[in-house]
Formats: C-alpha cells, structure tokens, sequence
C-alpha cells in the first residue's frame, strides 16, 4: 500500500510538473499560427486599391469548406475538414478569416484507443463591401473573387391578375491556393 502512494505521488509530482511544459508549448504553437501581419494600418495600406464610397457590412455566411493540405508527413496529409470559422473585422471593409480544419488519423490496426484527429488551423485577411469581389490577401499577393449573382428572382404568374415574386440567395463556390494547401469554400448569401 506504501508503494502505491509513492507510485501516485510520483505520477502526480509528474503532471504537475509536466503540465505547464505543455501548456507552454501550446501557447508557443498558437502565437506561430496566428498571422504576423495583425496591424490594422498595414491592412489598410495593403488594400488601398481596393477603396470604396461607402463601407457595408458583410451579406454572406461561409456554409461549408474543406482543405487538401500537404504536409511533411503522409499520414496527416489530405483532405481536412472544416471543424470552425470566424470572421472578425479588423478595419473598414477588412476582415479576417480564421477556420480549423480537422483530419482523422487511420489506424492500420483496429484498437480501442480513442480517435486522434490532425488539426491546421489558417487565418486570411480580406476585404470585401458587399460589392461584385472579393479580394484576399494570400502571403504577399492578392487573390481576386468574382461574385456574379447573388440571388435569383423568378416571377411566378398565378393566373391573369395575379403573380408571385420569388427570390432565392444563390451560393457562392470558392478556392484558395495557399503553398501546399488548396481550401474550398462555400458562401452563402443573407
């Protein structure tokens, strides 16, 4: 029974001693993810070209998306899904995109250890004003997005007096090319 408590006082003196090493780690993992380029005057310089008479607010909602990332290794190579995403905003008309994206790790032989997910995580600056493009700042380049329509009206004729007007918000299909990652999304208009 004396053992036993040291093995436990051990493995507790262990976690404790373990568990800001990795939290630490995490921090540090989490400060490299996060984008260098955060000064909102710098975003602001980088899309001046991009100006407009009056700022809006976003009309568009992502609906989906997934990734095909290389990576150093080929088991946590693939295709990745879209775990979670925010848009916050950082200047007038600029925002910034922040999505997880998630891959299950395939075991060759079948265990009862829990499942193990790969995890990237990748944040992109973008300007947009509810206008016909959407410009994404990609590195040090830009990446142009057309928007044609964004929503389809169909007058439906009821009889000869009567008529009904329909509109439906078409979604909006998407890729960026970022090095070894090419991510898909999908907008849906509001």
């Amino acid at each position: 029974m004396k053992s036993f408590r040291r093995t436990a006082f051990f493995f507790l003196m262990l976690l404790l001693v373990a568990f800001p090493a990795v939290a630490a780690k995490k921090a540090a993992r989490q400060e490299a993810a996060a984008p260098q380029d955060a000064n909102a005057s710098s975003l602001v310089d980088f899309f001046k070209g991009e100006a407009a008479t009056t700022p809006k607010s976003l009309d568009f909602v992502i609906q989906g998306g997934y990734a095909d990332i290389r990576t150093e290794t080929p088991e946590s190579s693939g295709r990745y899904f879209m775990a979670g995403q925010s848009i916050v905003a950082v200047a007038q008309d600029i925002y910034r995109l922040d999505m997880t994206f998630k891959k299950k790790y395939e075991r060759d032989v079948i265990d009862l250890t829990p499942e193990y997910f790969f995890t990237q995580q990748r944040s992109y600056y973008f300007w947009y004003n509810g206008g016909s493009k959407i410009v994404f700042k990609i590195g040090g380049g830009k990446k142009e997005i057309k928007i044609g329509k964004k929503e389809l009206t169909e007058i439906k004729v009821k009889s000869l007096e009567t008529y009904s007007v329909e509109k439906t918000k078409l979604p909006l299909d998407m890729s960026l090319q970022d090095g070894g990652t090419r991510i898909y999304l999908q907008l849906r208009f509001i």
